[in-house]
């Protein structure tokens, strides 16, 4: 696609049918969001439709910016008043408006995962629910976020629970449901859920948004969930024109609440859908997308659909067998440092992908003692690293001084003299008096069971968050913050904490880059509110990493992190059975969403694809022998520089998929009973 205008016979059909359903399965590399913007364009110049009639749906803030810049180079600023976001974006642009028919407040805050677990775990505590042995923080939060995906409220969810386990998880959804709301506070969740609710209780308050939007367009529809799926439903109640782009091949986040029956189901819900096929990839060779077909053919259930490229032959797919995991990646760093010595490559040419977190330790062993560069992709976010979530929390308290999670947080950090027994003091207040945290600082003094001094502290404290909630509604953003940061003390108690220097320095770098981040947003959008930057910061994902993938590094990541990139060179390591697919998905017949990934995993190549594996792995001080990936027995051997030897028969491979399609079509049908 070198001319900017060019769009092949697939892609001019998917821009140019504009009225009622279409899904465009769109396969790997195949210009999804070439067409998406296409598409758009072409109802604002073509049809004329006013751009405040459009809505286009994706996963990431950093999707729906490129969209939005790819746009304004077409249009030239015509396209303004198009919506795009993400769902949860368009979520809470909706719930600011209407929340208060909920219950809740208009300045509700946005807890992210970790507010989560701090409210689980308290509530535990409180409760006694962590003495029972039967539970942790961890699967609470996990239960319940599986429950809310599908729409389950805590009494939904224990009417359909018997074990004990789960009823005790049960009360804890209960517990913190009602805390959520004490606090004026939502998780990720709700935003969906809470959306999903104003149109079930106050329709005539989503009738305007439901006039407005009259041609929706969703990015990802694989990665829909069923909450997702809804919400669609009502918004094209009237016009019905809802263009889907997905494919269902690369559905691999089952395991977060994703629907792929939401692909397979559309013609049920849509029986008038035109099905359009982009099957024609622009990224890698015919052969890599040979061995991708082949790999993903033998999945039980799939729309039909087969890549090809112009880009006729190309390299062979490699095959590395070590010893051990040691050997493999001594190997794979070899092979690295081979291509860029012998042939003039770079690192950030490289890639290496592996199914499972556990697995990186040994790969940035191996790269940091080869002395290659590298980034770790979906590591740790900026914005989960305890400084920041430190210097966030004084903005969030200011927006909302019942966030109590980061209330608690800031509130002796720095140290400024309310120690536990003053905070006991001051909650046993709130308990007796049905008031919230801050409101008792606010009059700490008054209350006779607090300690004088403590009081004292609470008060002027209190008085600090007050004055700065006037000075961030009137004054630019950045200037506040870097004066709230002097006054609290922050970088100073950062400077003089304990511990190695270089850990300090990095700390502090942090925050300051936070301060900087918060004056370009300010000085960019000069009528941003504090409520403004916070959802921008809370709406993050992992997806929308500043991490500088023009940096001359080698990437590295998980399997599930690499959808959506792409590279000249791609290793995926630890390519034998029981790694990947991994043992769990193995005994729980979800063999299907494993294969995709690792079609996603092939997919992300342009020109090579080396495979690896160690003939034996230790686990718990035992040598274990283990046997190719089923995934790669798959692959014609022609495709491969050399044969995979496995111990897989014909005959065997054809009972093992006999099994996955028998665990695929009843796992199948218990998802339609439900």
């Amino acid at each position: 696609m070198n001319s900017s205008s060019f769009l092949n016979s697939q892609q001019k059909e998917a821009v140019t049918t504009t009225q009622g359903p279409v899904l465009i399965l769109a396969g790997a590399g195949s210009g999804k969001t070439r067409v998406i913007i296409q598409r758009i364009a072409h109802l604002i110049q073509k049809k004329m439709v006013p751009p405040q009639q459009i809505l286009a749906v994706t996963f990431t803030n950093k999707a729906a910016e490129e969209m939005r810049e790819r746009l304004q180079e077409i249009l030239s600023g015509k396209h303004e008043g198009v919506h795009l976001s993400t769902f949860h974006a368009l979520g809470v642009s909706l719930l600011r408006k209407s929340i208060n028919h909920l219950g809740y407040l208009p300045n509700f805050i946005i807890y992210d995962k970790k507010d989560q677990f701090s409210v689980i775990k308290t509530i535990m505590e409180d409760h006694d629910f962590d003495d029972t042995g039967l539970i942790d923080a961890k699967s609470v939060h996990f239960e319940i976020g599986q429950a809310k995906s599908i729409g389950n409220d805590p009494e939904v969810f224990l009417d359909q629970q018997e074990s004990q386990q789960k009823q005790i998880i049960g009360k804890i959804y209960r517990h913190y449901q009602k805390t959520m709301k004490g606090c004026n506070a939502i998780d990720f969740d709700d935003i969906l859920n809470l959306t999903l609710s104003l149109y079930d209780k106050c329709p005539e308050v989503m009738d305007s948004l439901t006039e407005r939007f009259r041609y929706i367009m969703v990015d990802e529809y694989q990665d829909t969930n069923r909450i997702q799926y809804k919400l669609l439903r009502h918004l094209t109640k009237q016009h019905r024109n809802l263009c889907v782009v997905g494919d269902d091949d690369q559905s691999i986040y089952g395991w977060r609440g994703a629907e792929v029956r939401n692909i397979f189901e559309f013609e049920e819900d849509f029986p008038e859908v035109k099905f359009i096929r982009l099957e024609q990839n622009y990224r890698s060779t015919q052969l890599i997308l040979q061995a991708a077909n082949q790999v993903i053919s033998e999945n039980t259930q799939r729309m039909p659909k087969k890549l090809w490229s112009e880009k006729q032959g190309g390299e062979k797919l490699d095959w590395l067998m070590s010893e051990n995991e040691a050997e493999e990646m001594e190997a794979v760093t070899r092979r690295i440092r081979t291509k860029i010595l012998q042939h003039g490559r770079r690192y950030l040419d490289f890639s290496i992908l592996y199914r499972s977190n556990f697995q990186s330790r040994a790969v940035e062993e191996a790269l940091r003692e080869a002395k290659i560069p590298y980034r770790l992709v979906g590591g740790i976010s900026f914005y989960d690293r305890q400084e920041i979530r430190d210097a966030l929390s004084y903005l969030k308290v200011i927006y909302n001084t019942n966030d109590e999670v980061s209330l608690h947080r800031i509130i002796n950090t720095p140290r400024r003299g309310i120690g536990k027994t003053a905070l006991v003091q001051a909650n046993t207040c709130c308990q007796e008096m049905h008031l919230p945290l801050f409101k008792v600082m606010v009059q700490a003094r008054k209350y006779e069971r607090i300690h004088k001094v403590s009081a004292f502290t609470m008060e002027l404290f209190a008085g600090i968050i007050n004055s700065y909630q006037q000075r961030f509604a009137n004054e630019p953003l950045g200037e506040v913050f870097k004066e709230l940061l002097d006054e609290v003390g922050y970088i100073r108690f950062l400077e003089t904490q304990s511990g190695e220097p270089k850990v300090r320095k990095r700390r502090v770098m942090n925050v300051l880059e936070l301060l900087r981040s918060v004056q370009t947003y300010s000085e960019q959008n000069p009528e941003a509110s504090l409520q403004h930057y916070l959802e921008r910061v809370t709406l993050f994902t992992e997806s929308d990493s500043d991490t500088d993938d023009k940096a001359n590094q080698v990437a590295i990541m998980t399997l599930h992190s690499a959808k959506g990139l792409e590279f000249p060179f791609v290793f995926m390591i630890g390519m034998s059975e029981g790694v990947f697919p991994n043992q769990r998905s193995i005994d729980e017949g979800r063999e299907d969403e494993e294969r995709r990934l690792c079609y996603v995993g092939i997919t992300r190549a342009q020109q090579e694809v080396i495979f690896s594996m160690a003939k034996y792995r230790r686990r718990f001080g035992e040598n274990i022998h283990q046997q190719p990936s089923r995934f790669l027995l798959d692959i014609n051997p022609e495709l491969l520089t050399v044969p995979i030897f496995g111990e897989a028969t014909e005959e065997s491979k054809k009972e093992r998929r006999q099994e996955s399609r028998s665990a695929f079509f009843t796992q199948f049908k218990h998802l339609e009973a439900s």
